[in-house]
C-alpha cells in the first residue's frame, strides 16, 4: 500500500469515529433538551396554579370599559356591562371589602394597564424618568438608602485606624388620596363609541397625572399631601440674583455643578421648567456672552431638540410651575428643576376608585354626570442631593 492510500485509509477511519461520536452526542443532547422541556412545562403549570384568576387580567383585559362602568354606576343599570360588574365583584372578593355606592367601585391596577400608560405619558416627571412603583401593599412602605460611607485614613506603623462605617436611612411612603373630578354629558355617556371610551380614559389619566406632577414638584408634605422636590430639605439650590435674574446657559452649568460636587451627577438627568424660561433660552444670542452690540443667534431657528443638544439634557415644560414668585423687589419669577429623576419615587396602592353622581353642584341642571376618581399615591426622594432647584428665574 502506497503512502497516499494509507493516508486515505486513516482519514476514513477518523471520519467513521467522528460519525459514531456525533451520533452518541446527538442522542445525549436530544435527551437533555427533552428533559429541559419537561421541566419548563412543569414550572409553567406550577405558576398557573399559583396565579390569581380575575377577569380581565390577561386576554380579556381590553374588554373593560370605563364608559360602561360609569354609565352603570350612574344609572344603576348594569345591562350591557356584565363584564365590568364581574370585575368589581371579583375585586371586592379578593380584597375582602364591600363595594358599591357607599364605598365606591374599585378597579384594580391590572385592568387599567392602558390607563397607567396614559398617565405616564401625561406626567412630565415620569417622562423625565421618575420611578413608578405599582401595586404597593401595606403602610408605610420603607425603602433603604445609604446616608454615609466608609472613610479611608493614612496611618503610621502601630497606630490605630480610625473606625468608620456605612450608615443607612429609610424613605417611608404612606398612601395619600389624590382625587379628580371628570364632568361628562349624560348624552355622551349613553353613547357606545370607541372614541368616547378613549376620550374618557385620556381625561381620567390627565386629571390624575397633573395632580401627581404638581405634588412631585411642589407638594407641601402636609398630612394629606405628599412632599415635593421644592419643599424637601437638603436638596441643592442655585440663586440667580438678589431680585432674581434671567436663566441662562451658565445657570444650567451651575446647577449641574451642584450635583457634581455632591457626587450625584448620574442617572436620568433632566430639567423641568415653565415654557417662558425655555423660550428665553431659545432666544440666546452670542452678544450675551461676547458683549457685542446687536448680537447673533447661537443657532437659528432654535428648536426644542437643538436646545436639548446645546444644554446636554432632556427637558419637559409644564404650566403648573408658577411664574408669579417674588424675591425682594423681583417679581414674575419662576422655578427650574434639575436632577436625576429616577431618584423620585411615585408609589401607587391598589387601583382606582370610581364614583359617579348627578347630584353634585349644578350637574343636575346641566344634565351632567360627575365622575370622581381616587387613587392612593405617595411621593418621595431617595436622595435629596440628586436634585437642584432654582426659584428666581425671571419670566418677563
Amino acid at each position: 500500500m502506497d503512502p497516499l492510500e494509507k493516508v486515505l485509509e486513516k482519514i476514513g477511519e477518523t471520519k467513521a469515529l467522528v460519525d459514531e461520536k456525533f451520533v452518541v452526542l446527538s442522542g445525549d443532547l436530544q435527551a437533555k433538551i427533552a428533559e429541559l422541556q419537561g421541566r419548563c412545562t412543569f414550572l409553567e403549570e406550577q405558576l398557573k396554579s399559583r396565579g390569581v384568576s380575575l377577569p380581565g387580567v390577561n386576554e380579556e383585559k381590553t374588554k373593560f370599559s370605563f364608559v360602561n362602568a360609569i354609565r352603570a354606576i350612574r344609572f344603576g343599570d348594569w345591562t350591557g356591562a356584565d363584564f365590568e360588574k364581574e370585575v368589581f365583584a371579583q375585586v371586592a372578593k379578593q380584597l375582602g371589602t364591600d363595594t358599591g355606592p357607599a364605598g365606591g367601585y374599585i378597579v384594580p391596577v391590572q385592568y387599567v394597564a392602558e390607563l397607567i400608560e396614559l398617565l405616564k405619558a401625561e406626567a412630565i416627571v415620569v417622562a423625565l424618568g421618575a420611578t413608578v412603583l405599582d401595586g404597593l401593599v401595606g403602610s408605610p412602605v420603607e425603602f433603604p438608602k445609604q446616608t454615609g460611607g466608609a472613610t479611608a485614613y493614612w496611618v503610621g506603623e502601630n497606630e490605630a485606624i480610625t473606625a468608620s462605617a456605612q450608615t443607612l436611612g429609610q424613605l417611608k411612603m404612606s398612601p395619600k388620596s389624590i382625587a379628580a373630578l371628570v364632568k361628562m354629558s349624560n348624552r355622551l355617556l349613553k353613547l357606545s363609541n370607541p372614541s368616547v371610551e378613549a376620550m374618557v380614559r385620556r381625561d381620567i389619566a390627565q386629571a390624575v397625572a397633573l395632580g401627581i406632577d404638581l405634588a412631585s414638584l411642589r407638594g407641601s408634605g402636609t398630612e394629606h399631601e405628599p412632599l415635593g422636590i421644592a419643599n424637601t430639605s437638603k436638596i441643592k439650590t442655585v440663586a440667580l440674583g438678589t431680585d432674581g435674574d434671567w436663566f441662562t446657559l451658565d445657570s444650567i452649568v451651575d446647577m449641574e455643578g451642584q450635583l457634581e460636587d455632591a457626587n450625584a451627577l448620574r442617572g436620568k438627568l433632566g430639567i423641568a421648567w415653565h415654557g417662558k424660561v425655555k423660550r428665553h433660552l431659545k432666544k440666546t444670542k452670542i452678544a450675551q456672552y461676547s458683549g457685542d452690540t446687536g448680537g447673533q443667534w447661537v443657532m437659528l431657528p432654535m428648536s426644542d431638540k437643538m436646545l436639548s443638544d446645546i444644554i446636554g439634557y432632556m427637558f419637559k415644560t409644564t404650566t403648573q410651575i408658577p411664574t408669579n414668585l417674588t424675591k425682594n423687589s423681583g417679581t414674575n419669577l419662576s422655578e427650574v428643576y434639575f436632577g436625576n429623576w429616577q431618584e423620585l419615587l411615585i408609589g401607587q396602592w391598589g387601583g382606582l376608585e370610581i364614583l359617579a353622581s348627578q347630584e353634585t353642584s349644578d350637574a343636575f341642571e346641566k344634565n351632567q354626570t360627575w365622575v370622581r376618581i381616587i387613587q392612593e399615591v405617595d411621593i418621595g426622594l431617595r436622595h435629596p442631593e440628586s436634585f437642584c432647584l432654582c426659584s428666581d428665574a425671571k419670566t418677563q
